[in-house]
């Protein structure tokens, strides 16, 4: 009996390492097509793919010199943005009661009286919209009311510290939605998300950084403004940034109504921030690594925005952190298996004043 038993898993392990051997010999084959095959481009796409990701970030230099992969690396568009976004932007008007698209065919008189001033603005409620182009998918939270945009923090941040869930910023600070925010380090994909790669600020006060400056910083002013830049903490608060996280791997994709070109990028989760000359705020999330949405790249996003009519839009963090959540519900599919992970900053959706959130999120779902 014994005997048959050792047969049988003997054979059930052989074929487990068949199959192991077996994938991690198509995965091998799939890179050095991708690397040594008739398209550079691809090669690039897979470079860039790997070295947007925590854990994976070796694996170009496995099949290609040092040089070649830093030289890949080094054909980014120009990025270094100092001077704040929207510096030459018209002061957006009160956002619109319903959708901003409509104005087109509304006289200038309804316009103005639509748009309001001081405590007569009308704003329409949040909504989502489903993003779909095929090799990619996701959702975009449209919100027309800026100031019910507000970055979400840890109590205290450390070397070693323990991140939250979405799911808990959400339901800590009674938010109706969100999305994850800024970079953390994470050292071999392993890290719990306490300790962010880069600036915090909340409320005009540096939460998180030293006196030196950090590549792409994401911040909202006083008056509900998206303002994207290089900055130091001081240099942040300066341009005007009152709350702010940033995404050193992160591009911007939309500054002061210009798209931007050369983002060189590979196909991955994304999750990235824009706003509308009206003040309207746009967060999208583009899942990735599964068989119905293998991601997206900075030109995909920077399409999606222009469509959606941003003047401004950078990338947040992505790869297995990219999530959103609507109303209680993960309205997309995360990439990591083991679920959402923790994380040290959010972009959050407040409810209107005497509206209730939703606090009890979702069960988390991979």
């Amino acid at each position: 009996m014994m005997k048959k038993v050792f047969r049988i898993a003997g054979i059930g392990l052989g074929y487990l390492f068949t199959t192991v051997v077996a994938l991690f010999c198509f995965i091998l084959l799939v890179c050095l097509v991708l690397v040594y095959g008739p398209s550079d481009d691809a090669g690039k796409l897979f470079v860039h793919s790997c070295q947007e990701t925590s854990a994976l970030k070796f694996l170009p230099y496995w099949f290609l010199p040092a040089d070649t992969v830093d030289d890949i690396l080094g054909k980014n568009g120009d990025q270094s943005q100092n001077a704040a976004s929207t510096a030459t932007l018209p002061r957006y008007n009160a956002a619109l009661s319903y959708d901003p698209a409509d104005m087109e065919d509304l006289s200038e008189e309804d316009k103005a009286e639509l748009a309001g001033s001081g405590e007569d603005k009308v704003y329409a409620e949040p909504y989502i919209e489903e993003v779909n182009e095929g090799i990619y998918k996701g959702m975009i939270m449209i919100v027309p009311d800026p100031s019910r945009v507000v970055i979400g923090t840890l109590p205290s941040y450390s070397v070693g510290g323990v991140g939250k869930l979405l799911s808990t910023f959400i339901e800590d600070y009674g938010a109706i939605g969100g999305t994850n925010a800024g970079g953390f380090f994470d050292p071999g994909g392993g890290g719990l998300g306490g300790c962010p790669d880069g600036l915090v600020l909340e409320n005009g006060t540096i939460r998180y950084g030293s006196d030196q400056v950090y590549k792409n910083v994401i911040g909202i002013s006083a008056d509900h403004r998206l303002l994207l830049g290089n900055w130091s903490p001081q240099q942040a608060l300066d341009a005007g940034c009152v709350s702010a996280v940033s995404f050193y791997d992160g591009l911007v994709l939309i500054k002061d109504g210009v798209p931007q070109e050369g983002l060189n990028s590979g196909v991955n989760p994304r999750t990235a921030i824009g706003q509308r000359e009206d003040g309207t705020m746009l967060l999208l999330v583009i899942e990735g690594r599964h068989a119905g949405s293998l991601g997206a790249t900075a030109d995909d996003l920077r399409d999606i925005f222009v469509r959606y009519g941003a003047v401004n839009a950078s990338m947040l963090d992505g790869g297995t952190s990219a999530v959103m959540f609507f109303h209680g519900e993960q309205v997309t599919r995360g990439s990591n298996l083991l679920g959402m992970r923790y994380l040290p900053t959010a972009m959050l959706v407040m409810p209107a004043e005497g509206e209730e959130a939703v606090t009890e999120a979702a069960e988390d779902t991979p």
